[in-house]
């Protein structure tokens, strides 16, 4: 397993609990990160974002608590991992229709919009299949397996961000990737030990 600093950034919004729990499974005790200046002067090398709720609360969150600015020097300009697990991988959009139009992070070009499911109720909840195309991508070892899945709205974005598609009643985007970018839909945190397989494939990267 990496040696690697882990910040695990705390929105307060959902529990993070079960992320940290998985993370203690594999014998990593992750930085918890409630600011910008902590996360600073933490300096990871890997930085997990999860969240459960509303896009429009989590950039707050980030604008408030200082996050933006130390997130984009650590990723962009020091080349640190980053993962955003469900709402952390949908603030990377450019925009969200979820409760009016918020703007984003804008890391990948795309927008976050209510799922098109052909008549099937959301929340999208349960377990679903990824599908995940490139045998290289930290992904793959998730191909053609169930993942636990809560959302009412998906990314998108143009298909060279992503790395893998799940459907419910028509196929969304699952996981994106960009060069140290990564987001996940699912919650790897509560899809037993797959979860624990991808976060092992996520901290080993350097």
């Amino acid at each position: 397993m990496s040696l690697n600093k882990i910040a695990v950034i705390n929105l307060g919004l959902g529990n993070i609990g079960s992320v940290i729990n998985s993370l203690h499974k594999l014998n990593i005790k992750p930085e918890i990160i409630f600011s910008g200046q902590e996360l600073e002067s933490f300096n990871p090398s890997h930085i997990i974002m999860p969240g459960v709720g509303a896009v429009s609360e989590a950039m707050n969150k980030l604008k408030n608590f200082n996050f933006i600015d130390k997130l984009e020097t650590l990723v962009f300009e020091k080349n640190c991992f980053f993962c955003g697990i469900c709402l952390g991988m949908q603030v990377l959009a450019k925009s969200s229709e979820e409760f009016g139009n918020t703007q984003c992070l804008g890391w990948i070009d795309g927008k976050v919009s209510i799922m098109k499911t052909k008549g099937l109720s959301l929340p999208h909840m349960g377990w679903n299949t990824m599908h995940v195309n490139n045998k290289d991508s930290i992904f793959y070892d998730l191909n053609d397996k169930d993942m636990y899945f809560a959302h009412s709205y998906s990314m998108n974005c143009d298909k060279s961000y992503i790395a893998a598609t799940s459907n419910y009643g028509s196929s969304f985007v699952s996981a994106i990737q960009y060069k140290n970018i990564f987001g996940i839909q699912s919650h790897p945190e509560k899809s037993a030990f797959l979860g624990s397989i991808f976060f092992t494939n996520f901290l080993n990267l350097r």
